[in-house]
């Protein structure tokens, strides 16, 4: 163990495991497909009985350290084949993916707030469009842009903390650490207003400010980003590999129950969610380091691939057809998800193969 730690903050990265020198990886697009079935499903049941039987926070929650993961492999292994990291570059790329179909939402959502009176304020829709929608700022609370709190927690990880990887490796695996570690406490303190953080005016602001910035998402993209690093250090062997045939999906499954049974019987959301997150970790790691075991083969299912391809296009138009849709009521069948679920992925559909990918094109220039 004091060995894998001193491995963890002395050794340089060196090269790029085997690993993680492929191309592309189908298990991660039908983890994300899962991921975007669980969003949905759970906003389909907002509000009524059957609510606690899906929690949407484990799709996201799959979505964050996922993100970590890729993103961290991406740079490391730029640094490694160029000694360099283009970051102009990084952020063309990232811009291209992510903001084309999100302000053509909300530039849709404009023109539906005007027609339908959903009574959308400029401040919700102007914190969506700069990307501090989890910060409170001006909040008032609505559902049709409300998803845009997880957008805004990835760009200000991609803002804040991809210099610390590449320019301070050791440092930036110790904040990892730090965060991981304090945020569930910090948010445990703040939530239940126990003693300073509550009293005190200037503590209980810093307190949530830092739970705005760095909990409610931002621990789980670096539980995914620290993965990465783990496995590129060799801390995590990434070349042995054990024929574990259901491990990964029984973890999963474990993973999964926990997420939805403990955050009520511990009465802490985020505790949970870093354990969660965790366990998602593990999962991936055990999935890529073998991909013929069970978890593998029932995420490369062509559907399941599709779906997590069109994942973040579903993520996007969800928020429309899911719940409180803008124009219930309008027809018969308006709020029936017999009609709005199939028009929501033929949605998704268009969306990303006629309008995204032109965008994703352009990536290329700046791969």
């Amino acid at each position: 163990m004091l060995n894998k730690l001193k491995t963890l903050f002395s050794s340089p990265i060196t090269s790029v495991p085997e690993l993680l020198n492929k191309l592309y990886y189908p298990q991660l697009d039908g983890l994300r497909g899962i991921a975007i079935l669980v969003v949905i499903g759970s906003h389909i049941i907002l509000y009524t009985s059957s609510e606690k039987f899906i929690n949407g926070n484990i799709g996201v929650e799959i979505f964050f350290v996922l993100s970590g993961f890729l993103i961290t492999t991406l740079l490391l292994k730029e640094k490694l084949l160029n000694n360099k990291v283009s970051f102009r570059n990084f952020y063309i790329r990232r811009g291209l993916r992510i903001l084309p179909v999100a302000y053509l939402f909300l530039i849709i959502l404009i023109f539906l707030n005007c027609c339908f009176n959903l009574n959308i304020s400029f401040g919700s829709l102007f914190a969506s469009a700069l990307y501090i929608k989890n910060l409170h700022i001006n909040y008032v609370g609505n559902w049709y842009n409300a998803h845009f709190w997880t957008l805004s927690i990835e760009e200000q990880f991609y803002i804040i903390f991809p210099f610390l990887l590449i320019y301070c490796l050791n440092n930036y695996i110790k904040i990892i650490c730090i965060l991981v570690l304090s945020i569930p406490i910090l948010q445990f303190v703040g939530y239940n207003n126990l003693g300073l953080f509550y009293s005190n005016y200037i503590i209980h602001k810093i307190t949530f400010l830092l739970i705005n910035l760095f909990g409610n998402g931002t621990t789980a993209i670096l539980i995914g980003s620290l993965l990465s690093i783990l496995m590129f250090k060799d801390v995590l062997p990434t070349k042995t590999k054990k024929n574990y045939y259901f491990l990964s999906f029984i973890i999963f499954i474990i993973a999964i129950t926990f997420r939805m049974t403990f955050t009520d019987l511990i009465n802490s959301n985020y505790l949970t969610s870093t354990i969660f997150s965790i366990a998602i970790a593990v999962v991936i790691f055990l999935f890529l380091t073998n991909e013929n075991d069970f978890l593998s083969i029932l995420l490369k299912n062509p559907i399941l691939v599709k779906v997590g391809v069109l994942s973040y296009s579903l993520y996007i138009w969800q928020q429309l057809f899911t719940h409180q849709q803008p124009w219930r009521n309008s027809f018969k069948y308006s709020d029936s998800p017999l009609f709005n679920i199939p028009v929501l992925f033929v949605v998704a559909y268009i969306s990303y193969h006629f309008y995204e990918l032109k965008f994703l094109k352009l990536k290329e220039k700046y791969k």
